[in-house]
């Protein structure tokens, strides 16, 4: 893993899943050399009967107890309940904020619809940070990655954002051995699309030569020569989740700029649109403030 990463916070989501998120967490954090703080939510207007101090104490003795049954030396570990008032994701960015935290790990929500946003996707708007948003499969003894490129744009950002992607593959593959695939989805114009008048299968004969020569090229250019290259032709948002799906991948690593404003509350952006999708985990990561312009 990185070794910037010296900061991480996890949501300790015990409604979704037990103890995954924790399980996980334990597994990724273990090479780092890092401070991790488990933070556990809850919702003090859900029982009457009892005080929040009550209620606090309770929870904290639970996760305490969810702790030492997890990590061997959950010393190590600081842990937090916080009652909420206001929205969950407003306390871990203004926390990230303050504290420098360098990596994010939740359970993933998703009940999206057009006028209901899950926190995952304002936490990968307004983060500073990577966030791991985990699914509920545990991960294979043959773990594979897949990395998303993007090869459309040739932007300053788009190129730095693509080395990002690669470096956090290859840091998260030399903790588990995993195999790295490397994705660019050759874009159809939405218009197109929608009157049904293009070949997909000819657009990829057509383009994926090229295509496929400047991701090797890129690769090559990253050190990376044995990732495996994947050229598909469609929305992302479709070929990345498919082909996630067919090479049984543990993990998706997404770029993104992370779109704001009603833009963004309208379009989206296709880190969101390939989240949807995905039944793996998720990696999403994006550039410092200062490397966006």
């Amino acid at each position: 893993m990185k070794s910037m990463v010296k900061r991480v916070l996890v949501i300790a989501d015990f409604a979704d899943n037990e103890k995954l998120s924790l399980e996980k967490s334990r597994d990724i954090t273990q090479p780092m050399d890092a401070s991790i703080l488990v933070v556990k939510f809850i919702n003090c207007q859900a029982d009457k009967s009892l005080s929040v101090e009550q209620q606090i104490a309770t929870n904290e003795q639970l996760l305490s107890s969810q702790l030492q049954s997890v990590f061997e030396d959950s010393s190590r570990i600081d842990s937090k309940v916080v009652a909420l008032e206001d929205e969950m994701v407003d306390w871990v960015v203004d926390y990230c904020n303050q504290h420098s935290v360098d990596f994010v790990i939740k359970t993933g929500h998703r009940s999206e619809s057009l006028f209901h946003h899950p926190s995952d996707w304002h936490f990968i708007r307004h983060l500073p940070c990577p966030i791991l948003i985990i699914s509920h499969e545990k991960w294979k003894s043959q773990a594979n990655i897949l990395l998303t490129i993007d090869l459309a744009h040739d932007e300053a950002v788009h190129r730095k954002l693509n080395h990002l992607t690669l470096n956090w593959g290859l840091d998260w593959s030399k903790i588990n051995q995993s195999e790295l695939h490397a994705v660019f989805s050759i874009p159809i114009a939405k218009a197109l699309l929608e009157l049904d008048t293009v070949d997909e299968s000819e657009v990829l004969r057509k383009k994926a030569p090229q295509a496929k020569e400047k991701l090797v090229s890129l690769l090559e250019e990253a050190n990376m020569p044995s990732v495996v290259p994947h050229i598909t032709v469609g929305p992302p948002e479709k070929t990345i989740p498919h082909l996630a799906n067919e090479l049984h991948s543990d993990l998706v690593i997404l770029g993104t700029v992370g779109r704001e404003g009603i833009g963004g509350w309208l379009l989206g952006n296709t880190a969101e649109k390939v989240l949807h999708k995905l039944r793996t985990d998720c990696l999403v990561v994006k550039l410092p403030l200062d490397e966006e312009i």
